[in-house]
């Protein structure tokens, strides 16, 4: 994992308050954040359509009916 350079800034008693980092930084931080995001709604969207597909193996029907789409006059 990258090291981030990062400032912790505090209030009058010392105590950290907020955290000031590059803007590269932060841009790459919110690409992963939106990525895992992606990853977390793809997986929620599994976990909501599984079994619903009642007739066999739906990767050999995707196959089967794409070898179909190639074949068309």
């Amino acid at each position: 994992m990258k090291a981030i350079k990062k400032k912790i800034v505090t209030d009058e008693e010392a105590r950290p308050v907020a955290v000031q980092i590059d803007y590269e930084d932060w841009i790459e931080i919110e690409r992963l954040l939106d990525s895992r995001e992606a990853d977390d709604e793809f997986e929620k969207l599994l976990e909501e359509t599984e079994g619903t597909w009642k007739h066999g193996d739906g990767l050999e029907y995707q196959i089967r009916i794409r070898e179909e789409w190639d074949h068309r006059p």
